[in-house]
């Protein structure tokens, strides 16, 4: 226990100054992001098709409506490693981005059926794209079978803009569909420590607390001179 605490005691100020920075390899990231309710919108587009009467007369599908969004929600970046083969070895890291905590206000379309996407995204670079179909993303799960439609979104970030388009369908055979378009700045930054580091944290504070304790009982029995 005291070899623990010296340890984290020694690393306790340099991981103090970087863990707000980055997180190690395997640690996530993540960031709020508020939504520029100016900049950003989303569109529903009814399924279906206009049914005709035996006469030839046809109705007429509602017209398509635009709604704000606005609210916030968090991007979480993480590298993960992914196997392309039976082999755990075989294989490459990616780097993801994924949308939680949620909170948003569409302005009607949730009760259309809209959802903001909360699968993850590939990133390269500041360009990121995802898509529902999980056979795009994980070659190594061997056969694979896919329905459409997928939703989708592609857009960029720099780490204190977002911006991105996509798509969101409600419905089973003549599916509604939802174009959105979001723009939103990073409002509070924040980095996601790996559990080992918050263990070695917790314990260089208990070490450091035990420390004082332990100087402040010796000077008060420490002999004063006459």
């Amino acid at each position: 226990m005291k070899s623990l605490l010296r340890t984290c005691g020694a690393l306790a100020a340099p991981l103090l100054a970087t863990v707000a920075l980055s997180g190690a390899s395997g640690s996530a990231c993540a960031a709020v992001f508020a939504i520029d309710s100016s900049q950003s919108s989303v569109t529903y587009t009814p399924g279906g098709f206009a049914l005709c009467d035996p006469f030839g007369n046809c109705g007429t599908l509602p017209d398509p409506q635009t709604f704000t969004l606005s609210g916030s929600f968090n991007v979480r970046q993480e590298r993960v490693f992914i196997t392309t083969s039976f082999f755990p070895l075989d294989g490459f890291e990616r780097d993801q981005i994924q949308f939680d905590s949620i909170d948003i206000d569409s302005g009607g379309a949730a009760a259309l059926g809209f959802t903001f996407p909360a699968y993850f995204a590939v990133l390269s670079g500041q360009d990121f794209a995802g898509n529902e179909d999980a056979c795009t993303w994980f070659p190594s799960s061997g056969s694979c079978f896919s329905m459409g439609p997928f939703g989708a979104y592609a857009g960029r970030t720099d780490g204190g803009t977002l911006s991105m388009t996509g798509t969101d369908y409600a419905g089973s055979f003549f599916p509604s569909t939802f174009s959105f378009t979001v723009v939103a700045q990073a409002v509070a930054p924040a980095s996601v420590p790996e559990p080992g580091t918050l263990a070695c944290l917790a314990a260089a504070a208990l070490g450091i607390g035990l420390a004082r304790r332990a100087r402040a009982g010796s000077s008060l029995h420490r002999p004063q001179p006459v």
